[in-house]
């Protein structure tokens, strides 16, 4: 059967967003996943839940009005996964889902989850669903949206297809709606307003705490961020670039293996540690053309061909000499740990570049279909499904990005308002992290501490994890709760001046590795175990 030219095209697309859908359900991470695990280590004892409800649960279906409607309260039974709660659904006009859970001991807190990757994951389903139960199991009231669309019906980006209301709605307003509904439910249901709200995302969710931070003040006291994409211009033609290295150079996991081993054993001693993790890639002055083994035969280096790439790769987009997107970080290739989906199951180890800058084992490229939905559905005012993202212009394209950044971007360091209020933000990001890239996250803070003053680490930090990959996984320590640090800093005024993270075998901890607020570093003291904390201390580079 031969089907006409638009109906191929529409399949093809079809395929690919399903793929990248199901992709998604493996390696975009929630958030890292820890948050409440040194519950028992707080200063501030977030776990007292002497809260009980003011009315019946099933009296909120009375919340209704012209632009929201609650679908369903029910008081849901505890389980052994999380205490009882009043569960509440509801819808926002046009196609906001929400769902907040109310639990019959509250803590008089809110903890909003955010929603990753191109969103629309269910209110319904299992994204981000351990997170919430651990809060609720602290006392936390929960919330969750779906961002104003189904993935499921509209994979990847197809949901924006000129639908600039779903694009608003995914940037920022359905988490703001979110919030302030389930701020009205809670207030309702205890006869008390939430003394203290929370946001925990990563990834795309990630972007969206910094634009809440921006927009709506007044909606947390404290956001937690990982990998934040907050400028997709720059974080997709990063991985435009990338993708344009890999048609020339053809990179496979066991090229890759190579190049790690070779830059490791150039680098990894610098910090005084042989631990198989670069504790700060500013440091290293790294070169391909000269610094890596040229080898026609591509035995024990690399031919000139993929030297060629791996410059591009490193050095990031240029154009007319102006540096558009950052290089690859360097410590980013050797493989490390990965997790299942939404667990902390381990998966064969691999490196960060896989199906990140090389494609998988299927042929699978994440970065491409990422690039491609941009594209295509939500990098310009008017959309072009026609476009093939190895033919794009950068120059010619640039300016014609302003548009639908002002709606999907962070264009802004001006965080007074949300200063003013005592609220704290507290950003992490995986040294090695080659989805999202960190020098994105490093220009940005330095970018808030130039506008804002010195003081800008009074409501603002910056923690970068060695060796940690997208949100979670990664080389070394690379579990952490930097919720509790957050709750301490908001509620208890101490800034966290370190971030205790551990590597952990078989339940057992075997590395443990100081977080540092950037610009420190963790130094190794020079005697004792590498692997504990208390030999090393936070200090300038």
């Amino acid at each position: 059967m031969n089907l006409p030219a638009f109906q191929t095209t529409r399949l093809t697309q079809w395929m690919v967003f399903t793929i990248l859908s199901l992709g998604h359900l493996h390696s975009v991470a929630e958030t890292n996943s820890w948050s409440f695990m040194d519950a028992e280590l707080s200063g501030i004892d977030y776990r007292q839940r002497d809260i009980t409800p003011a009315m019946a649960c099933r009296e909120l279906l009375s919340v209704t009005d012209f632009d929201h409607s609650v679908i369903s309260a029910r008081l849901v039974p505890a389980t052994a996964a999380a205490p009882a709660s009043c569960e509440v659904t509801g819808v926002i006009a046009p196609e906001i889902q929400y769902r907040t859970n109310l639990p019959t001991d509250w803590n008089g807190r809110l903890y909003i989850h955010g929603n990753g990757g191109y969103g629309g994951h269910s209110v319904y389903g299992n994204y981000g669903l351990d997170d919430r139960r651990r809060a609720l199991r602290n006392g936390f009231a929960t919330a969750f949206s779906n961002l104003g669309h189904d993935k499921d019906a509209e994979p990847g980006g197809t949901w924006a297809h000129n639908a600039i209301h779903k694009e608003v709605d995914y940037s920022f307003r359905a988490l703001h709606l979110t919030t302030v509904v389930s701020k009205r439910l809670a207030a309702m249901y205890y006869g008390k307003p939430a003394s203290y709200s929370y946001y925990d995302g990563c990834s795309t969710a990630g972007g969206q705490g910094i634009k809440a931070a921006l927009r709506y003040p007044a909606d947390y006291d404290g956001i937690l961020v990982g990998s934040p994409v907050f400028d997709f211009v720059r974080s997709v033609l990063y991985a435009w670039n990338n993708q344009m290295a890999q048609l020339q150079g053809r990179f496979d996991a066991e090229r890759i293996e190579l190049l790690g081993k070779i830059i490791m054993d150039r680098y990894d001693e610098l910090d005084k540690v042989a631990d198989g993790v670069i504790e700060n890639p500013l440091a290293i002055d790294f070169d391909p053309a000269r610094d890596l083994p040229l080898d026609a035969s591509g035995k024990t280096g690399f031919t000139a061909t993929e030297i060629e790439a791996l410059a591009r790769i490193y050095n990031g987009l240029v154009v007319d000499g102006i540096q558009v997107a950052p290089g690859i970080p360097v410590g980013s290739e050797p493989k490390g740990r990965h997790y299942k989906f939404a667990t902390f199951e381990p998966v064969p180890d691999r490196s960060p570049w896989w199906r990140r800058v090389f494609p998988d084992e299927r042929g699978f490229s994440e970065q491409i279909a990422i690039v491609d939905s941009w594209l295509k559905y939500l990098a310009f005012e008017k959309d072009d499904e026609t476009i093939d993202w190895r033919e794009l212009d950068v120059k010619e394209t640039l300016p014609r990005l302003e548009a639908m950044s002002e709606i999907m971007d962070a264009n802004s360091t001006d965080f007074s308002s949300f200063r003013a209020r005592g609220a704290k933000l507290l950003l992490y990001h995986g040294w090695a992290d080659a989805g999202v890239n960190p020098h994105i996250s490093v220009d940005y803070y330095e970018q808030v501490v130039a506008d804002m003053g010195e003081d800008a680490a009074s409501f603002f930090r910056l923690f970068l994890v060695p060796g940690g990959f997208h949100c979670w996984g990664g080389l070394g320590a690379d579990r952490f709760d930097g919720m509790t640090a957050l709750i301490n800093w908001v509620e208890g005024g101490t800034a966290p001046e370190r971030i205790r993270a551990i590597e952990l075998e078989d339940a057992e901890t075997v590395r443990e590795h100081p977080l540092c607020p950037y610009p420190e570093i963790a130094r190794y003291r020079g005697r004792g175990d590498t692997a504990k904390m208390e030999n090393y201390t936070c200090a300038a580079p």
